[in-house]
């Protein structure tokens, strides 16, 4: 389960940010209407996964971007197979949906999926089960080529 509390999250730095400091983050950009977004991405190495978790605020005309993120490494060679890495990256970015929401009910939250819809991706076959399952909870959804937080900052920190 994700928590903020009891892990540790770094910010864009590389510097530890406490619970209560990412709370002022998020109430702030929620206040100003800004949208959350939650990325994560997977880089599996021998028979441990690594998973780095983002939550990203981005807003080009208020020239906004900022990020939290979390890596979270897990030994198991079951993440070997696609659809089970994919599938732990999904849960890890609607926990951490879940949290935000949790907290900040009227929050706009969007999950950046690092698959893609296109049949020459090997990800492509899990489109529409995963475009359910997030929509099923509430969400909304960007996949590639659109799913920055997990296709360029969440990737940048699995590895």
């Amino acid at each position: 389960m994700i928590t903020f509390s009891r892990n540790i999250w770094f910010d864009a730095d590389d510097n530890e940010i406490t619970y209560k400091n990412i709370l002022l983050h998020v109430t702030k950009y929620i206040n100003d209407g800004e949208k959350v977004y939650i990325g994560v991405d997977s880089m599996l190495y021998n028979s441990t996964c690594v998973f780095a978790i983002v939550i990203a605020f981005h807003n080009r005309d208020k020239k906004i971007a900022k990020y939290f993120f979390k890596r979270i490494k897990k030994k198991s060679h079951k993440f070997k197979d696609l659809q089970c890495k994919i599938m732990e990256e999904v849960n890890l970015a609607l926990q951490t949906a879940q949290l935000i929401t949790r907290t900040f009910p009227t929050a706009e939250v969007e999950l950046h999926i690092d698959i893609g819809t296109e049949k020459e991706n090997a990800t492509s076959k899990y489109f529409n089960f995963i475009k359910g399952w997030v929509t099923g909870t509430g969400y909304s959804l960007k996949v590639k080529p659109y799913s920055w937080a997990s296709s360029s900052v969440a990737d940048w920190h699995t590895k």
